[in-house]
Order: structure tokens, then sequence, then C-alpha cells
């Protein structure tokens, strides 16, 4: 599952040898932070996710609820923080790529 959020974009699947974990990924230390603060992050050089985090699923559940709650924009492009309206602006064009395709 790709999250893109006002607080960073993640990557989160499950876990391939932990039932009940989810591992937390991105390729910014800062965006898994801003979820988790108090999460213990690794760094992974030769990754494609360099930072990681191994968590319950339900504790990452009940976090991307909680963001989805404190959504109180009705744009999504002007929110990209930290630089990344550019990134924002890339997956929107993808998604509409995709679109005009399926038509």
């Amino acid at each position: 599952m790709y999250v893109f959020a006002q607080q960073g974009i993640l990557s989160i699947v499950a876990h391939r040898t932990k039932p009940g974990m989810l591992m937390v990924r991105s390729v910014a230390r800062e965006d898994v932070a801003a979820f988790w603060p108090e999460a213990r992050i690794i760094e992974m050089d030769d990754a494609d996710y360099r930072f990681r985090t191994t968590l319950p699923r339900d504790e990452v559940a009940a976090r991307i609820t909680q963001a989805v709650q404190e959504i109180n924009y009705d744009r999504v492009k002007p929110i990209a923080g930290k630089g990344r309206s550019h990134t924002f602006f890339q997956v929107w064009d993808t998604m509409m790529a995709l679109q005009e395709a399926s038509q």
C-alpha cells in the first residue's frame, strides 16, 4: 500500500516472517518518523526503500486512520510538504495517464 500524505510518503507491506506485523518503509527517514516518532527506524543502504520499521498491524492501522481523520484540506497537491509538490504532481500526472488509457 502506498500512502501519499501531508506527513510523508510511505510504502506499507506485510512482514515476510512476522505474522501480524507490517513493514513501513520510505525513502526518507523523516516520513516514517512523522507518523511514528518513537519507532526504531533502521537504514538499509542497498534497499529500494532505505528507511523502515516493523510495527504491529493494529498500530499502523490506527495511525493511518488518525491521519485520515485529520484531513482538513480540499485539494491534495497544494498540501505537499517538504518541497514535494513536484513529486505529488508527478503522481497525479501518472494517475491521469492511467485514467486516459482506461477509457
